[in-house]
């Protein structure tokens, strides 16, 4: 990273998560100096008002969590907490989906669509399901991923 030239450069990596956690650094150098705090966290936010952050490590449920159904999703990963507000670093939300179905997880199942983008994922061998998406097939790596904008989602 370069904070003078404003660049990154990353080399030898296949995870798109690269980038996003490169400009997350980023805002760990930058959120401070304008007294505020960034954080690896989703959050939503209540009918009230109320602002709910949940933190905890890649694949402990954050994105599940957060999206609540009675709250409306700020974010999933990474976000900046001000005097003022919490708001989301991604503008979208970077989800494993190994194993994903409608019936454990429907927002993010129903998030995969024109505009989002799926890494490490295979599709299934079957003639008779073009183009479906196998989530259970995990042999590239356990880390399959999808990427939606936070529109796709229906509470945000």
């Amino acid at each position: 990273m370069n904070f003078t030239t404003k660049e990154q450069v990353i080399l030898g990596s296949s995870y798109a998560g690269e980038m996003k956690k490169g400009i997350f650094g980023v805002m760990h150098y930058y959120m401070p100096q304008k007294n505020a705090l960034s954080m690896h966290c989703s959050a939503n936010i209540g009918p009230e008002g109320d602002t709910t952050i949940l933190f905890g490590l890649s694949g402990t449920g954050k994105t599940t969590l957060s999206s609540d159904p009675k709250r409306s999703l700020i974010g999933d990963d990474e976000h900046v907490w001000t005097d003022d507000n919490v708001f989301n670093i991604e503008g979208g939300c970077y989800a494993k989906c190994d194993g994903l179905t409608r019936e454990k997880e429907p927002d993010i199942f129903d998030a995969v669509r024109f505009g989002a983008l799926v890494e490490n994922t295979k599709y299934h061998a079957d003639p008779n399901r073009p183009r479906t998406i196998n989530y259970n097939d995990t042999s590239l790596t356990q880390n399959t991923r999808v990427c939606y904008p936070l529109e796709h989602i229906k509470n945000v």
